[in-house]
Protein backbone atom coordinates (compact mmCIF):
# COMPACT_ATOMS: atom_id res chain seq x y z
CA UNK A 1 0.00 0.00 0.00
CA UNK A 2 1.24 3.53 -0.30
CA UNK A 3 0.43 4.28 3.00
CA UNK A 4 3.41 2.18 4.07
CA UNK A 5 6.01 4.22 2.33
CA UNK A 6 8.37 6.33 3.53
CA UNK A 7 7.98 10.24 3.07
CA UNK A 8 11.26 10.56 1.02
CA UNK A 9 10.07 7.87 -1.37
CA UNK A 10 6.75 9.59 -1.92
CA UNK A 11 7.93 13.06 -2.34
CA UNK A 12 10.24 11.31 -5.16
CA UNK A 13 7.36 9.58 -6.62
CA UNK A 14 5.74 12.24 -6.98
CA UNK A 15 8.63 14.84 -8.50
CA UNK A 16 9.10 11.59 -10.80
CA UNK A 17 5.33 12.20 -11.92
CA UNK A 18 6.22 16.35 -12.19
CA UNK A 19 8.75 15.27 -14.91
CA UNK A 20 6.88 13.09 -16.65
CA UNK A 21 3.94 16.03 -17.23
CA UNK A 22 7.04 18.38 -17.89
CA UNK A 23 8.78 16.05 -20.21
CA UNK A 24 5.81 14.84 -22.13
CA UNK A 25 5.30 18.76 -22.03
CA UNK A 26 8.15 19.26 -23.96
CA UNK A 27 8.15 16.28 -26.37
CA UNK A 28 5.17 17.55 -27.93
CA UNK A 29 6.83 20.50 -28.90
CA UNK A 30 9.97 19.21 -29.59
CA UNK A 31 9.74 15.72 -30.31
CA UNK A 32 6.61 15.59 -32.41
CA UNK A 33 6.74 18.74 -33.85
CA UNK A 34 10.58 19.98 -34.13
CA UNK A 35 10.35 23.60 -32.22
CA UNK A 36 12.95 23.38 -29.48
CA UNK A 37 10.59 25.23 -26.89
CA UNK A 38 13.44 26.39 -24.07
CA UNK A 39 10.98 28.19 -22.30
CA UNK A 40 8.98 25.87 -20.82
CA UNK A 41 10.03 27.02 -17.25
CA UNK A 42 7.81 30.22 -17.94
CA UNK A 43 4.59 28.05 -18.15
CA UNK A 44 5.24 25.89 -15.41
CA UNK A 45 6.07 28.56 -13.34
CA UNK A 46 3.02 30.61 -14.20
CA UNK A 47 0.77 27.34 -13.62
CA UNK A 48 2.46 27.33 -10.23
CA UNK A 49 1.85 31.09 -9.25
CA UNK A 50 -1.90 30.77 -10.47
CA UNK A 51 -2.96 27.89 -8.80
CA UNK A 52 -1.20 29.20 -5.51
CA UNK A 53 -3.06 32.21 -5.27
CA UNK A 54 -6.06 31.16 -6.45
CA UNK A 55 -6.01 28.36 -4.55
CA UNK A 56 -5.14 30.43 -1.43
CA UNK A 57 -8.16 32.35 -2.27
CA UNK A 58 -10.07 29.19 -1.00
CA UNK A 59 -11.31 28.39 -4.48
CA UNK A 60 -11.41 24.40 -4.56
CA UNK A 61 -7.61 23.00 -5.40
CA UNK A 62 -8.64 21.39 -8.76
CA UNK A 63 -10.45 24.33 -10.37
CA UNK A 64 -7.24 26.40 -9.41
CA UNK A 65 -5.18 23.96 -10.39
CA UNK A 66 -7.30 24.36 -13.94
CA UNK A 67 -6.73 27.54 -13.92
CA UNK A 68 -3.29 27.12 -13.78
CA UNK A 69 -3.31 24.99 -16.93
CA UNK A 70 -5.52 27.88 -18.42
CA UNK A 71 -3.37 30.56 -17.28
CA UNK A 72 0.16 28.69 -18.70
CA UNK A 73 -2.09 28.42 -22.57
CA UNK A 74 -2.55 32.19 -22.18
CA UNK A 75 1.21 33.01 -21.41
CA UNK A 76 1.92 30.81 -24.43
CA UNK A 77 0.14 33.20 -26.70
CA UNK A 78 2.41 36.15 -24.90
CA UNK A 79 5.43 34.25 -25.42
CA UNK A 80 4.46 31.79 -28.74
CA UNK A 81 2.88 33.91 -31.15
CA UNK A 82 5.56 36.38 -31.49
CA UNK A 83 8.43 33.34 -31.35
CA UNK A 84 6.86 30.68 -33.86
CA UNK A 85 7.56 32.91 -36.42
CA UNK A 86 11.30 32.24 -36.17
CA UNK A 87 13.14 28.76 -36.74
CA UNK A 88 15.62 26.74 -35.59
CA UNK A 89 17.63 27.52 -33.02
CA UNK A 90 16.48 31.32 -33.21
CA UNK A 91 12.77 30.03 -32.03
CA UNK A 92 14.59 28.27 -29.04
CA UNK A 93 16.41 31.28 -28.34
CA UNK A 94 13.32 33.22 -28.40
CA UNK A 95 11.19 31.14 -25.99
CA UNK A 96 14.51 31.27 -23.50
CA UNK A 97 14.70 34.66 -23.81
CA UNK A 98 11.34 35.44 -22.98
CA UNK A 99 11.17 33.10 -20.39
CA UNK A 100 14.23 34.87 -18.62
CA UNK A 101 12.08 37.93 -18.54
CA UNK A 102 9.19 36.15 -16.92
CA UNK A 103 11.92 35.07 -14.26
CA UNK A 104 13.44 38.54 -13.34
CA UNK A 105 10.00 39.90 -13.50
CA UNK A 106 8.13 37.47 -11.33
CA UNK A 107 11.47 37.98 -8.87
CA UNK A 108 11.36 41.75 -8.66
CA UNK A 109 7.63 41.91 -7.61
CA UNK A 110 7.33 39.09 -5.21
CA UNK A 111 9.73 40.13 -2.66
CA UNK A 112 8.38 38.50 0.16
CA UNK A 113 7.99 34.31 1.08
CA UNK A 114 4.76 33.03 -0.49
CA UNK A 115 2.97 30.46 2.03
CA UNK A 116 -0.55 29.15 2.72
CA UNK A 117 -2.88 29.73 5.74
CA UNK A 118 -2.45 27.49 8.74
CA UNK A 119 -5.32 25.63 7.58
CA UNK A 120 -4.15 24.23 4.65
CA UNK A 121 -0.93 22.96 6.68
CA UNK A 122 -2.61 20.99 9.29
CA UNK A 123 -4.84 19.17 6.37
CA UNK A 124 -1.68 18.44 4.56
CA UNK A 125 -1.19 14.89 3.52
CA UNK A 126 1.60 13.45 1.48
CA UNK A 127 -0.46 10.43 -0.21
CA UNK A 128 -3.37 13.11 -1.79
CA UNK A 129 -0.62 14.55 -3.89
CA UNK A 130 0.76 11.35 -5.09
CA UNK A 131 -2.42 10.48 -6.03
CA UNK A 132 -3.06 13.74 -7.96
CA UNK A 133 0.19 14.16 -9.55
CA UNK A 134 0.09 10.19 -10.50
CA UNK A 135 -3.26 11.27 -11.96
CA UNK A 136 -1.98 14.17 -13.96
CA UNK A 137 0.91 12.61 -14.95
CA UNK A 138 -1.42 9.36 -16.89
CA UNK A 139 -3.48 12.05 -18.14
CA UNK A 140 -0.66 14.02 -20.26
CA UNK A 141 0.23 10.88 -21.12
CA UNK A 142 -3.18 10.10 -22.49
CA UNK A 143 -3.65 13.66 -23.96
CA UNK A 144 -0.19 13.25 -25.90
CA UNK A 145 -1.56 10.16 -27.03
CA UNK A 146 -4.44 11.18 -28.55
CA UNK A 147 -3.25 14.28 -29.62
CA UNK A 148 -0.32 12.63 -31.39
CA UNK A 149 -2.85 10.71 -33.09
CA UNK A 150 -5.16 12.34 -34.75
CA UNK A 151 -4.85 15.04 -37.57
CA UNK A 152 -3.16 17.63 -35.66
CA UNK A 153 -0.36 14.84 -34.46
CA UNK A 154 -0.06 14.07 -38.29
CA UNK A 155 0.62 17.71 -39.29
CA UNK A 156 2.97 18.17 -36.04
CA UNK A 157 5.21 15.24 -37.77
CA UNK A 158 4.55 16.76 -40.87
CA UNK A 159 6.47 20.01 -40.08
CA UNK A 160 9.11 18.21 -37.70
CA UNK A 161 10.19 15.98 -40.90
CA UNK A 162 10.11 18.95 -43.87
CA UNK A 163 8.14 21.87 -43.07
CA UNK A 164 8.87 23.53 -46.05
CA UNK A 165 7.39 20.29 -47.82
CA UNK A 166 3.99 20.21 -45.42
CA UNK A 167 3.39 23.75 -46.66
CA UNK A 168 3.35 22.32 -50.40
CA UNK A 169 1.31 19.48 -49.43
CA UNK A 170 -1.89 22.01 -48.11
CA UNK A 171 -0.72 21.23 -43.97
CA UNK A 172 -1.21 24.77 -41.75
CA UNK A 173 2.14 24.35 -40.50
CA UNK A 174 1.33 27.74 -38.42
CA UNK A 175 -1.67 26.10 -36.73
CA UNK A 176 0.02 23.29 -35.87
CA UNK A 177 2.85 24.62 -34.28
CA UNK A 178 0.00 27.11 -32.35
CA UNK A 179 -1.88 24.17 -31.13
CA UNK A 180 1.02 22.09 -30.21
CA UNK A 181 2.19 24.98 -28.11
CA UNK A 182 -0.70 25.77 -26.66
CA UNK A 183 -1.46 21.81 -25.44
CA UNK A 184 2.19 21.55 -24.17
CA UNK A 185 2.07 24.97 -22.29
CA UNK A 186 -1.38 23.59 -20.55
CA UNK A 187 0.15 20.26 -19.87
CA UNK A 188 3.21 22.59 -18.05
CA UNK A 189 0.73 24.35 -16.19
CA UNK A 190 -0.37 21.00 -14.54
CA UNK A 191 2.56 20.18 -13.57
CA UNK A 192 3.36 23.72 -11.75
CA UNK A 193 -0.32 22.83 -10.23
CA UNK A 194 1.12 19.67 -9.01
CA UNK A 195 3.98 21.35 -7.71
CA UNK A 196 1.69 24.66 -5.64
CA UNK A 197 -0.23 21.28 -4.04
CA UNK A 198 3.15 19.31 -3.21
CA UNK A 199 5.06 22.63 -1.99
CA UNK A 200 2.93 24.85 -0.04
CA UNK A 201 5.30 27.79 0.57
CA UNK A 202 8.00 29.33 -1.30
CA UNK A 203 10.92 31.41 -0.46
CA UNK A 204 11.91 32.47 -3.62
CA UNK A 205 9.25 32.84 -5.93
CA UNK A 206 11.88 33.38 -8.97
CA UNK A 207 13.02 29.75 -8.52
CA UNK A 208 9.56 28.49 -10.14
CA UNK A 209 11.07 30.35 -13.38
CA UNK A 210 14.23 28.87 -12.94
CA UNK A 211 15.96 27.55 -16.40
CA UNK A 212 16.15 24.26 -14.44
CA UNK A 213 12.13 23.41 -15.09
CA UNK A 214 13.27 23.69 -18.94
CA UNK A 215 16.41 21.73 -19.17
CA UNK A 216 16.03 18.76 -16.97
CA UNK A 217 12.49 17.86 -18.60
CA UNK A 218 14.42 18.36 -22.02
CA UNK A 219 16.81 15.94 -20.96
CA UNK A 220 14.63 13.44 -19.56
CA UNK A 221 12.65 13.43 -23.26
CA UNK A 222 15.99 13.19 -25.56
CA UNK A 223 17.54 10.26 -22.90
CA UNK A 224 13.98 8.10 -23.02
CA UNK A 225 13.22 9.24 -26.78
CA UNK A 226 11.97 12.81 -28.32
CA UNK A 227 9.35 11.72 -30.39
CA UNK A 228 7.92 8.78 -28.44
CA UNK A 229 5.50 8.04 -25.92
CA UNK A 230 6.93 6.49 -23.59
CA UNK A 231 10.32 8.61 -24.07
CA UNK A 232 9.57 11.03 -21.54
CA UNK A 233 8.60 8.24 -18.87
CA UNK A 234 11.37 6.40 -19.18
CA UNK A 235 13.82 9.10 -19.62
CA UNK A 236 12.31 10.96 -16.58
CA UNK A 237 12.52 7.65 -14.20
CA UNK A 238 16.26 7.58 -15.42
CA UNK A 239 16.56 11.23 -15.00
CA UNK A 240 14.60 11.69 -11.20
CA UNK A 241 16.21 8.00 -9.85
CA UNK A 242 19.97 8.51 -10.90
CA UNK A 243 20.23 12.30 -9.72
CA UNK A 244 19.06 10.89 -6.58
CA UNK A 245 20.99 8.24 -6.21
CA UNK A 246 24.28 10.43 -7.32
CA UNK A 247 23.40 13.51 -5.42
CA UNK A 248 23.44 10.86 -2.05
CA UNK A 249 26.73 9.31 -2.74
CA UNK A 250 28.65 12.14 -5.01
CA UNK A 251 26.75 15.83 -3.38
CA UNK A 252 27.87 18.33 -5.69
CA UNK A 253 29.83 16.62 -7.70
CA UNK A 254 27.08 14.42 -9.08
CA UNK A 255 25.88 17.20 -11.84
CA UNK A 256 28.56 16.60 -13.19
CA UNK A 257 28.82 12.58 -14.13
CA UNK A 258 25.29 13.14 -14.85
CA UNK A 259 26.22 15.72 -17.56
CA UNK A 260 28.38 13.68 -18.56
CA UNK A 261 26.35 10.18 -19.10
CA UNK A 262 23.93 12.69 -20.97
CA UNK A 263 26.14 13.51 -23.31
CA UNK A 264 27.59 9.57 -23.54
CA UNK A 265 23.33 8.96 -24.53
CA UNK A 266 22.91 11.50 -26.89
CA UNK A 267 26.10 10.41 -28.45
CA UNK A 268 25.90 6.26 -28.26
CA UNK A 269 21.80 6.85 -28.53
CA UNK A 270 20.78 9.34 -30.42
CA UNK A 271 17.25 8.17 -30.82
CA UNK A 272 16.54 7.49 -27.04
CA UNK A 273 16.73 4.43 -25.07
CA UNK A 274 12.93 3.45 -26.68
CA UNK A 275 14.19 4.42 -29.93
CA UNK A 276 17.81 2.22 -29.69
CA UNK A 277 15.57 -0.58 -28.54
CA UNK A 278 13.01 -0.48 -31.24
CA UNK A 279 15.59 0.19 -33.73
CA UNK A 280 17.46 -3.07 -32.31
CA UNK A 281 14.55 -5.20 -32.47
CA UNK A 282 14.08 -4.25 -36.45
CA UNK A 283 17.05 -5.64 -37.05
CA UNK A 284 17.15 -8.42 -35.06
CA UNK A 285 13.75 -9.34 -36.83
CA UNK A 286 15.85 -9.07 -39.97
CA UNK A 287 18.14 -11.14 -39.23
CA UNK A 288 15.67 -14.19 -38.27
CA UNK A 289 14.06 -13.66 -41.71
CA UNK A 290 17.22 -13.46 -43.41
CA UNK A 291 18.29 -17.13 -41.60
CA UNK A 292 14.63 -18.19 -42.40
CA UNK A 293 15.36 -17.91 -45.98
CA UNK A 294 18.12 -19.30 -46.24
CA UNK A 295 17.31 -22.32 -44.89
Amino acid sequence: LIWDIGTSVLNLLIMLFIYIILAQSWNLMGGYTGQINLGLAAFFGCGTLVTHFIWKAGVPFYLAMAAGGVAAMLLAVVIGLPTLRLKGMYFGIGTFALAEVCRIVVGSTFHRMLKMPSSYVASYSLVSRYYVAFVVAVLAIVIVYLVTRSKLGLGMVAVRDDETAAQVTGVNTFKCKVLALFISALLAGLAGGVFAYLRLSFHYIFMMFSPVWTFEPLMAAIIGGAGTLMGPVIGSVFLVILSEIFALKLGEAHLIIFGFLFVLVVMYFPHGLVGSIGRIRQRMSGVGRRISRDR
